[in-house]
């Protein structure tokens, strides 16, 4: 289909073929990802010297991306305070800009007990697919450095808990909610959603 068609949706229509030099955009079946099929040669005419055949020579490349949940395990990783970091010391630590600059660990730390830990979640992708991520977030007073309070989560993945532990912290520092209530809030979300 092409843009403008009538059957067009943009948003089912997303394996794109591209063949001779034109760009056609389908409907991938009963695929969750994007898929990408590029035909990389046109058709070709080989000629024998007793007789004429005609081949067709496809390459064809395929690209998938898909998104795997990973949930942080409670066995492996209930979550750990800072004890630096309670209600009455806020205004010292998590509401300072900048502050968990301070206290978050080195990289050399995090991507040590990253393919420790992808060992123990049994998750065998590229390790540069992954990131450490706090379940309690620094942010909101979680532990830096402890094992208890990091686990092995997708890139892809950490896009969706970002923005709600920046909203927490913000209702926190302005007074809208205690730290005990925020921290509760993101441990729940983040054991169901990652």
């Amino acid at each position: 289909m092409e843009p403008g068609a009538r059957e067009y949706d943009p948003g089912r229509d997303t394996t794109t073929i591209v063949w001779d030099g034109r760009t056609y955009y389908c409907r991938a079946a009963g695929s969750a990802g994007t898929t990408t099929t590029v035909a990389t040669s046109p058709p070709t005419t080989a000629t024998e010297p007793t007789s004429t055949l005609t081949t067709t020579t496809t390459t064809t490349t395929t690209t998938t991306t898909t998104s795997t949940l990973v949930l942080p395990l409670k066995s492996l990783t209930s979550g750990r305070y800072n004890p630096a970091v309670r209600q009455t010391t806020i205004n010292k630590t998590i509401c300072v800009k900048g502050w968990t600059k301070t206290v978050r660990p080195k990289v050399s730390y995090t991507n040590k007990l990253k393919l420790q830990q992808m060992a123990q979640y049994e998750e065998t992708g590229s390790p540069s697919d992954y990131e450490e991520d706090h379940l309690i977030p620094l942010e909101l007073g979680g532990a830096p450095r402890n094992p208890k309070n990091l686990w092995p989560e997708p890139r892809a993945q950490a896009k969706k808990s970002d923005p709600l532990e920046t909203k927490l912290k913000r209702q926190v520092c302005k007074g809208m909610m205690k730290l005990a209530k925020a921290r509760a809030a993101i441990r729940a979300f983040k054991f169901a959603n990652g």
